[in-house]
């Protein structure tokens, strides 16, 4: 009996060895499987995918519309502040071989600036009782500029990495709304020519100007710009924005230097493959 006894321990030893092993055998095959199910899976998104993205993005803007480089006339930037600062956009792009493309865009776009600097010589046509003069004025001048408008970027794109997007082309701007006025005071103005008639603000007199109508109504420029993706599509941007020429009509002479739009956005996005 003890015989048998020790037998049957020996068997049902044996057995459970035997089937611990399979079990074991079998789990590490089910998990070698899945995992190859899942790289083929990859591998089959990966080939189905044509290249093609989209996505969205809502950033800040700072920036200005300044001569380059910074004219003589203007001694000192004493305040400034942006006026606005908001884009939102939605776009789309191709990529060819998962590393070069092309990139697109719609973006609404709110870029201004306000700006007190101390000017000498700056030739203004200013209004002051209902009339208009032109001179060359010395003192502070305060200008506020907005521009709403459309962007629409048309640029080449490169895929550094898997996170990592760099991009460059130009744009064209159509504005919406055209915002370019300020006043000055705390100084004088030389009516015509710089040893015209003397015409004094102070004691917090002051004059206005209003150049609004005189901005264009379609910009061009180009943009440089990158984007990061931090986790599951969202990520980060950041672009710089330079027009190509003066933000003026070609026949405005009030300012007698081109002024440049020139604006940085950061911001955060989110994008579908």
């Amino acid at each position: 009996m003890k015989m048998k006894n020790r037998n049957f321990n020996i068997i049902f030893l044996v057995a459970t060895l035997l089937f611990s092993t399979f079990s074991a055998s079998a789990e590490n095959e089910t998990q070698r499987q899945d995992s190859l199910m899942n790289e083929d899976s990859k591998s089959v998104r990966q080939r189905d995918w044509n290249g093609w993205g989209y996505g969205c993005r809502l950033g800040f803007t700072i920036g200005g519309i300044t001569p380059v480089p910074l004219s003589a006339e203007i001694r000192e930037m004493m305040t400034f502040s942006p006026n606005g600062a908001f884009m939102q956009e939605f776009y789309g792009y191709k990529l060819f071989k998962e590393r070069f493309g092309f990139y697109f865009g719609e973006r609404l776009a709110i870029e201004g600036m306000n700006v007190e600097a101390r000017v000498k010589n700056y030739h203004m046509s200013i209004e002051q009782g209902g009339d208009y003069i032109s001179g060359y004025f010395t003192g502070v001048d305060k200008t506020e500029a907005k521009l709403i408008s459309v962007k629409i970027p048309i640029e080449f794109m490169a895929r550094v990495n898997s996170r990592l997007d760099l991009r460059v082309g130009p744009y064209i701007q159509i504005n919406l709304h055209r915002e370019f006025k300020g006043e000055v005071y705390d100084g004088y103005l030389r009516e015509n020519t710089p040893t015209g008639q003397k015409i004094i603000f102070s004691d917090g007199s002051k004059a206005t100007y209003d150049f609004s109508e005189d901005v264009k109504k379609t910009c061009f420029g180009a943009e440089v710009a990158a984007d990061f993706e931090i986790k599951n599509n969202f990520g980060v941007f950041a672009n710089l924005d330079y027009g190509f020429g003066s933000v003026f009509a070609d026949d405005f002479e009030t300012i007698t230097f081109k002024m440049y739009p020139i604006f940085f956005s950061l911001g955060v996005s989110y994008r579908i493959e």
